[in-house]
């Protein structure tokens, strides 16, 4: 008896020890730009996933210009991102089910407009069969070192959540930006805040020299 209930109790603790039950993983299809015609979206691809969930086969691109001349004359510059979510049709076409942009335009300092390296994403969190896509990116213009906006975006479908700010400067027992508005993410189930936070905190971060 008390062989058995030894058992049991190592069986509670691993199976407390376990990922959620509720998220399942998102079989990832091999990804290449060519397979999007270049009239679909602006900008140069920089990360691009492609997957199949219950509405058939995906591919989101996050794209941008580079920097460029705003005004000559006035001796700006600007840039622009791009993100593009496509599904593709009865006829091996892609239709497009949402698009953002960002832009830094007009600025006479530096431009910064780019995706955080590597934080787009593809999860089913709530296991319904229909992936979430997730990326972060930073913008902004300013003369000296100072805290840039900051936002993580976060789709299911056609809703979406973010959470804007700006980055972190820290600099020993000092930090600059570091804020923080969550949108949306009160009607969203707390698997998806969870993983945002998480999301979040992984970018946007600098310790500057003492």
């Amino acid at each position: 008896m008390k062989f058995q209930l030894l058992i049991i109790i190592l069986l509670t603790s691993l199976l407390s020890c376990t990922a959620s039950p509720n998220e399942t993983t998102v079989p990832m299809l091999e990804f290449k730009s060519s397979m999007i015609n270049k009239k679909l979206y602006k900008g140069q691809i920089k990360e691009g996933k492609r997957w199949k969930d219950n509405r058939g086969e995906n591919i989101v691109i996050l794209t941008q210009t580079g920097v460029y001349w705003a005004s000559v004359y006035d001796a700006t510059r600007g840039a622009k991102l791009f993100a593009y979510h496509f599904i593709k049709t009865t006829d091996n076409t892609f239709k497009e089910i949402w698009k953002i942009s960002e832009v830094v335009d007009d600025c006479a300092f530096d431009v910064r407009c780019d995706f955080f390296s590597n934080s787009l994403t593809v999860t089913d969190l709530d296991a319904d069969g229909i992936a979430e896509v997730g990326f972060a990116l930073v913008k902004g213009c300013r003369l000296e070192k100072a805290p840039d906006e900051k936002k993580l975006v976060f789709y299911e479908g056609k809703d979406l959540y973010m959470i804007t700010g700006t980055t972190s400067i820290v600099k020993g027992s000092q930090k600059l930006g570091g804020d923080k508005n969550m949108e949306k993410f009160d009607e969203a189930p707390d698997a998806f805040l969870e993983f945002a936070n998480r999301q979040w905190n992984k970018y946007g971060v600098v310790k500057a020299a003492k």
